[in-house]
């Protein structure tokens, strides 16, 4: 069953908004501080690995893509020309209007945009995935800890995955927003909770940092198997 969020922003009308204005003052309100689609994008590639550069003719996923803003953004890089950039959303609107504006903008890749739950069987290049971007979505997906352990089945053992959602932080105490964004369908993590579904899906945190509830978070495969089993058990 979809959450109340879910059919909210398979409403075109209200898709047509949320991108430019209605996420980033939501954003806003809950870090204490402007927040744009460009300071999570630049807050989640400064957590990456210093030096690090994506692979060339690599698999680049954007889950729960809504209208493309990360897809376009990736596919504005000049090293991402070769790669593919492929969006995924559950919303067959928030799909038609990535579309839309990937054709209107200039870009150096061309991000392929497809209607899909990350749980459902889907097809992907047989290429490595050197790249999972989960930016304002794993909160309102049904399961985060099946969506992880999926995203580290598809993702290279040198991948990385980027990571934008909400924690409990005791500086941002609105219990009655809260409660409204858990019955929206929004899950706010509470202290710890993200960290042991990281660790138990065979990731490690390569850097975090949050604004109030705004919490970002890079990961890569922990050296244990996919199976959640360490190697040296």
């Amino acid at each position: 069953m979809k959450s109340p969020t879910q059919l909210l922003l398979n409403s075109r009308r209200f898709l047509a908004s949320y991108e430019d204005s209605i996420y980033p003052k939501f954003l806003t309100k809950y870090a204490r501080r402007e927040i744009t689609y460009p300071v999570v994008y630049d807050t989640l590639r400064s957590l990456e690995p210093v030096g690090y550069t994506t692979p060339q003719d690599s698999v680049i996923l954007d889950l729960g893509c809504g209208t493309g803003w990360f897809a376009r953004r990736l596919a504005q890089e000049k090293h991402y020309k070769d790669a593919k950039i492929i969006g995924f959303d559950l919303s067959a609107n928030a799909i038609a209007i990535a579309r839309e504006r990937a054709a209107n903008t200039q870009l150096a890749a061309t991000p392929d945009f497809c209607i899909a739950d990350v749980l459902a069987p889907f097809t992907i290049p047989d290429q490595p995935v050197s790249e999972v971007w989960i930016c304002g979505a794993l909160h309102q997906m049904r399961n985060q800890r099946q969506v992880l352990s999926r995203v580290r089945e598809l993702l290279a053992d040198n991948g990385l995955v980027y990571v934008q959602t909400f924690v409990e932080d005791p500086t941002v105490n609105e219990k009655i927003d809260m409660a409204v964004m858990r019955w929206l369908g929004h899950r706010v993590f509470r202290s710890g909770e993200l960290d042991a579904i990281i660790a138990d899906c065979g990731f490690t945190e390569i850097g975090s940092t949050s604004f109030g509830l705004i919490y970002f978070s890079c990961l890569t495969p922990s050296h244990d198997d996919k199976d959640g089993k360490s190697k040296e058990s």
